[in-house]
């Protein structure tokens, strides 16, 4: 049957996060290092500590993504008033971000061929920075309804983040297919309601697909065939 519906993932599938992560890690660590007086390799070891025990402590939350958290407990670990830094600290880092984030090549061409269908992002992030990205991007005037993790209270690849999607898009799982690039999270999670899914494999990894995954290097391959 045709597809009434589209689901979304957003980071690393409509825009390269890995590239401006870096870029926007970069800057912020160097402006930490020049406030607090310490090395920017110290930044970034405390740093990944205190990300690390931010995703342990909160696993599975839309809150073990908040870039707040982790700067705020780089903080805490250094004994310097959390509360005076890490608002900028955040801050710096995605204005930073927002700065250099662009969609990736053909996304915008595949949007507009299938302005016939509702578009939902589902995402595994908390839904303020996920709001900033769509519209910095411009892909607001294609995209219908937004689920993230936070609302969700649960992460891909549980379902009710998907039965949620289907829910504000009035269609049933079957009328709906999956684009995203984390092969569990994405791809395997909608396979646990026989979502149909795209597998966005940018670097071609070598995985053996079954008959409802299909595999894509870019979104100019991706087309939409009825199905019956």
């Amino acid at each position: 049957m045709d597809f009434k519906g589209v689901l979304l993932d957003l980071d690393d599938t409509l825009y390269d996060y890995k590239s401006v992560n870096k870029i926007a890690l970069a800057y912020t660590f160097d402006q930490v290092s020049k406030s607090q007086h310490v090395s920017i390799e110290e930044v970034s070891k405390v740093f990944s500590i205190a990300r690390s025990q931010i995703n342990t402590e909160l696993n599975t939350t839309a809150s073990s993504h908040n870039r707040l958290l982790y700067f705020q407990r780089m903080y805490e670990i250094w004994g310097v008033h959390p509360v005076k830094f890490s608002l900028e600290t955040y801050e710096y880092y995605w204005s930073t971000l927002l700065d250099h984030i662009q969609v990736n090549d053909f996304v915008y061409d595949f949007l507009d061929s299938i302005r016939d269908k509702k578009i939902c992002i589902l995402t595994d992030l908390t839904a303020h920075i996920q709001h900033r990205k769509l519209k910095k991007l411009n892909l607001e005037p294609y995209i219908d309804y937004l689920v993230t993790s936070e609302e969700a209270g649960r992460e891909k690849p549980h379902p009710y983040m998907f039965m949620l999607a289907a829910q504000k898009m009035d269609l049933k799982t079957t009328e709906l297919c999956m684009i995203g690039d984390n092969y569990k999270k994405d791809i395997l999670g909608a396979q646990q309601l026989n979502i149909e899914a795209f597998w966005y494999n940018p670097l071609l990894k070598d995985v053996e697909l079954s008959e409802n995954i299909h595999s894509f290097k870019s979104f100019d391959e991706l087309v939409f065939v009825n199905r019956r």
